[in-house]
């Protein structure tokens, strides 16, 4: 079944890619605001409480100030909508592992999963402090 549901999703997704590329060649100055009114309506429609409303518009400003400020704003976007399962997830495990931390690092693919993570994490903090040892700017 799975096979034959990809036979039928390769016409409906190159015909999908053919709407959506008429779709972005509308003027930015009308697709803008139509997201924008999506967004608003779909936030209302969650609880049917203006409250919804308020949230998305400060964010949104929160967002736009952001972005003309150089930060980037896809990060948070990403620690919003997944921040949530993996608190979850985590919180899961360190249950079925009794609070052991250490079953992270148990199983060869986590335990280098979780170096590389401390490698990208630490590495611009190790070339900050061989740069101050030798005397050039950071």
């Amino acid at each position: 079944m799975f096979i034959l549901a990809n036979i039928i999703m390769i016409p409906l997704g190159w015909l999908t890619v053919k709407i959506a590329t008429k779709i972005l060649k509308v003027a930015r100055n009308i697709l803008m605001p139509t997201i924008l009114l999506f967004c608003i309506v779909g936030s209302f429609a969650i609880n049917n409480s203006v409250w919804g409303v308020v949230l998305i518009l400060f964010f949104g400003l929160a967002a736009f100030v952001f972005e003309e400020n150089g930060f980037p704003v896809a990060p948070a976007i990403l620690g919003v909508v997944l921040g949530t399962m993996m608190e979850e997830n985590f919180v899961t495990s360190m249950i079925k592992s009794d609070g052991d931390p250490w079953v992270f690092f148990t199983r060869p693919i986590a335990m280098w999963l979780a170096l590389a993570t401390f490698v990208i994490l630490l590495w611009p903090v190790f070339t900050w402090a061989v740069n101050k040892l030798r005397g050039q700017p950071a």
